[in-house]
């Protein structure tokens, strides 16, 4: 899991959502600083949101009673036949009002069938002062099941901004003669190859939101593209499995490249680049053939 970056000097909004669809009555969230000092436990707005499937409704796409305050992104809880199910958004029609879905369901819900919001949210103050390793914890129950679930981290003046984009798939989807794709689905693309190049980052020790820019690594991107492609069945000349290896390798050696010759890195996170932070550092990325 990639670090939840808080704006140092400007508030965050902040949501959980219940892999297991529970929806929560009664929430607090809490952050903590590294030496587990509580600094912040702001009030949890529950979710509201509570609607019902209408005519239409297939295991692709729910059309509901109401579709206000749903929003591309979203999980929601659906409860068919006795069964609850956990489906994420993809598309948002207000005219028709239909909800996509990420992923279809093994079942079809049938008309008058609830379905419900899972998010909790809440505003984090400015922290005043950058640095990681805190803590965001958030404890809730419906008064039947209690959880409890935490995230990393980091106080940031930088937020990391992902070096690549939906269009950037559409392009190569497009080279690879892959068709249209869904927007959902580039956007899920885009998170995969962030998430491997945050994590191989993380790997050398350094934080990725302390470079000067993402952008140093958009062609470490479109190789991650590619290999994250490959993966999904999608490779020039038909063959990804074969394909998945090469572009695997190909992915390491870029980012290798990249971060061994990089430059302006704000090691100490006080928002300037000294003169030793100026200077070339060298990792080993490792790999395996």
């Amino acid at each position: 899991m990639t670090e939840l970056e808080l704006q140092y000097d400007a508030s965050t909004a902040v949501s959980h959502e219940d892999a297991d669809g529970i929806v929560a009555t009664s929430c607090t969230v809490t952050l903590t600083a590294p030496n587990g000092s509580v600094l912040q436990s702001p009030t949890v707005t529950l979710p509201s949101l509570s609607t019902t499937c209408a005519a239409g409704t297939t295991a692709t796409s729910l059309v509901l009673a109401s579709v206000a305050g749903i929003a591309r992104g979203d999980h929601l809880r659906v409860t068919t036949a006795g069964l609850d199910y956990v489906v994420e958004v993809s598309t948002v029609n207000g005219t028709t009002k239909t909800v996509g879905l990420a992923a279809g369901l093994p079942v079809t819900p049938i008309a008058a069938d609830p379905v419900k919001s899972l998010k909790m949210m809440a505003s984090l103050d400015a922290v005043g002062a950058a640095g990681s390793n805190y803590r965001l914890a958030w404890v809730y129950t419906d008064g039947t099941n209690h959880k409890q679930a935490g995230y990393p981290v980091a106080v940031v003046r930088w937020p990391w901004v992902s070096p690549c984009g939906p269009s950037d798939v559409r392009e190569i989807v497009a080279e690879l003669g892959g068709g249209v794709r869904s927007e959902a689905w580039l956007i899920d693309v885009c998170a995969k190859v962030d998430s491997k190049i945050q994590g191989r980052i993380a790997q050398t020790g350094r934080r990725p939101y302390l470079y000067l820019s993402s952008a140093v690594f958009s062609d470490v991107a479109r190789a991650g593209i590619r290999y994250e492609l490959a993966q999904r069945g999608l490779a020039l000349g038909g063959q990804p499995y074969e394909a998945q290896r090469e572009l695997r390798f190909a992915f390491d050696d870029q980012l290798a490249t990249v971060i061994t010759g990089l430059a302006a890195y704000d090691a100490n996170g006080n928002g300037a680049i000294d003169a030793a932070e100026a200077i070339p550092q060298h990792f080993t990325i490792q790999g395996v053939r």
